[in-house]
């Protein structure tokens, strides 16, 4: 680099106006370090001075090769090269012509361009400036416009190579800053991090939390397999098709991490030191530049007291979920339910033990008592128990529908869980709830008083308390009609209809039943009433185009006669099916192609096991069963069963009818 000296100001014809001198270095403005560094004051040459001046001015500095020109301003306008005049200076007449004032061949005819860059800019404005333009001899250096010096190529290199260093040195700087913050995060963070690299090790750098988890210390280079899957349950295969999808995804394609994600674990259970942890995986690919997966980040966090919290709390949820629908179905409705419900779950556990398939009868007993006690359960909005004895039965209609065996293991296995539930129910009853039942009246019944009021009407012959307890043991009809009638809203909403109105006779709610013909009698009507809901009354949109209102209308008529107890339950629905009905039992078997029958023995096929007017099996009805558990309900009471028309034939196959039910007294 050329120190910063000026010129002399002799020229040959002395004068002095032929260079302009350069400002003095005190009074250049102050600019970044880098640049003062590398500047030095060219001295420059006037655009006005003579062009063989020009030439004396090289003759004296021959080190340089380039002035910078100036106006008249002392602003640079390029640069006068001795290249530009060698053409001159070595022709016979190229003297004779520069020398001569006549000829356009002044010094503004010499230039060359030249980038130039005021001295407060910073180091990349200068680089860029040379970058703009190839092959120039450096960068003029400007004061408010005016020449203050000027950065030669060779000085341009240097300061590139020491900005280059400057920007080496302070990424390190900021490098080694993340990694030192990347390693106290790794050290502190209550998460399990590592990376996994293609030959499926562990990358030195973990966090200290992943040795925690799997409780190892020494797991940098360490087989993931190894660290991690072999303390899993999972088998053989499951953990070959894991390291096969590693393997898939490292050193691929983006595409197969998307393609491949779905085979990896995001959730394990670990057997360490005869515990068992549950951990939460997370897989995160690493792309290089070919956006290609060099690495996978794998996150691993201890979810075990998450997990057993959750299901301590699914746990009091669902008991809660049990004790609120213990709590609505009453206190004395439910006890009567889980009574008449366990033994016949019980004769249902009976028909199925051994390796014998049932016969023919056992088979019809089991669907009647598995739909009873759907039935019931659903109507008390037990819904515990509902799903079990829908699968229960779902393996029942299987075998049917294929003509094969029933699958007794698998159907004990749904009645035994069937029967857990009902022991969960007992269980929550008995430690939560009993005796805090409360009648009606609202008075508390309490089980031990009332069998030492038994003891004293027996003991005192007391006629009167002997009637008042015999009454009180018997269940009112028109209150079990109500209270099988407030359970219908929960079926409507679940069938989408509105809630429907239910009437009940005057003369029924005089009438009183023993509790045995009561529970009885109502796992009956659960049956009747249902079947109206879902079959005889129309979805609300059929209703009101036929002018009806949009909710149905259920109605219960009868009361004592001389042979016993009548009772007909009807609905504003459309009627029975009869068209449908008999083309069902020829689909079935039941009528052969072509058998006429008339309305009468149309309407007794509703009480054949396994024909059903439903479209669908649903969790409600289609099963064929409903009817036929009915009649063989009602029969054990003595009773009868039988359809009564209410109105003709429609032309739309449809008929008007009633259900009437006769019990003996």
């Amino acid at each position: 680099m050329h120190s910063n000296t000026a010129f002399d100001q002799h020229t040959p014809s002395a004068d002095s106006s032929s260079t302009v001198p350069a400002q003095p270095q005190d009074q250049v403005p102050a600019g970044t370090a880098a640049i003062r560094r590398a500047m030095e004051v060219i001295h420059p040459v006037a655009i006005g001075t003579d062009m063989l001046e020009v030439l004396e001015v090289f003759r004296r500095k021959q080190q340089e090769h380039f002035f910078p020109v100036l106006d008249e301003l002392g602003k640079p306008l390029g640069l006068i090269c001795e290249r530009s005049l060698k053409s001159y200076v070595y022709s016979r007449f190229g003297m004779a012509l520069l020398a001569n004032r006549g000829q356009s061949h002044q010094l503004d005819s010499f230039l060359t361009p030249c980038p130039g860059v005021e001295i407060t800019g910073t180091i990349e404005q200068v680089l860029e400036a040379a970058h703009a333009a190839p092959g120039t001899e450096g960068v003029l250096i400007t004061a408010g416009g005016c020449y203050a010096g000027f950065i030669r190529a060779s000085a341009l290199v240097e300061m590139a190579h020491e900005q280059q260093l400057e920007i080496v040195h302070r990424h390190n700087i900021e490098l080694d800053q993340k990694s030192r913050e990347i390693q106290a995060v790794l050290q502190n963070m209550r998460q399990g991090i590592c990376t996994i690299l293609p030959d499926l090790t562990l990358h030195a750098d973990f966090s200290a939390h992943l040795s925690n988890i799997l409780e190892q210390d020494q797991l940098a280079g360490v087989s993931l397999m190894q660290a991690l899957f072999r303390h899993s349950n999972l088998g053989a295969d499951a953990l070959q098709q894991i390291e096969a999808a590693l393997m898939a995804i490292l050193g691929q394609d983006a595409l197969m991490f998307d393609c491949n994600a779905h085979l990896l674990p995001t959730e394990l259970v670990l057997e360490l030191a005869g515990r068992h942890k549950v951990v939460e995986l997370h897989w995160n690919p690493m792309l290089d530049e070919q956006e290609e997966v060099s690495r996978l980040m794998l996150v691993v966090r201890d979810i075990s007291q998450m997990r057993a919290l959750q299901q301590q709390a699914e746990q009091q949820r669902h008991e809660l979920q049990l004790l609120g629908d213990i709590l609505a179905a009453g206190q004395q409705r439910f006890t009567a339910f889980m009574e008449s419900s366990t033994s016949q779950l019980q004769l249902c556990q009976q028909l199925v033990l051994g390796s014998d398939q049932p016969d023919p009868q056992g088979r019809d007993l089991l669907y009647r008592h598995l739909h009873t006690i759907k039935g019931n359960a659903r109507t008390l909005g037990l819904q515990a128990v509902t799903d079990n004895l829908h699968a229960a039965e779902q393996i029942l209609q299987d075998a049917r529908a294929a003509g094969h065996d029933i699958d007794l293991r698998s159907l004990q296995q749904a009645i035994e869980q069937v029967g857990a539930d009902f022991d969960q129910y007992a269980r929550l009853y008995r430690e939560r709830l009993q005796g805090f039942g409360r009648e009606p009246s609202g008075r508390v019944v309490s089980q031990s008083l009332w069998q030492q009021l038994q003891v004293l009407a027996d003991t005192r012959q007391d006629n009167e308390l002997q009637a008042l307890l015999a009454h009180g043991e018997q269940r009112n009809l028109g209150e079990l009609l109500d209270g099988l009638g407030s359970n219908l809203d929960g079926l409507a909403r679940e069938l989408g209809k509105a809630v429907p109105q239910l009437t009940i006779s005057s003369e029924l709610r005089q009438c009183y039943l023993s509790s045995g013909q009561g529970q009885q009698l109502s796992d009956a009507l659960v049956h009747m009433l249902r079947n109206c809901l879902d079959h005889g009354i129309e979805p609300a949109g059929q209703r009101l185009a036929a002018g009806k209102p949009e909710a149905g209308c259920i109605h219960i008529d009868g009361g004592l006669e001389s042979g016993g107890l009548r009772l007909q339950i009807g609905d504003d629905g459309r009627g029975l099916a009869l068209t449908q009905l008999h083309a069902k039992a020829v689909a079935g078997g039941q009528l052969a192609a072509g058998q006429e029958l008339s309305d009468d023995e149309l309407a007794e096929l509703i009480f054949q096991s396994g024909l059903s007017t439903a479209g669908q099996v649903s969790m409600i009805s289609g099963r064929g069963v409903g009817m036929d558990a009915v009649r063989s309900t009602l029969r054990e009471l003595g009773g009868t069963i039988r359809v009564v028309w209410s109105g003709p034939r429609q032309t739309d196959g449809y008929r008007p009818f009633r259900l009437e039910i006769l019990l003996p007294r």
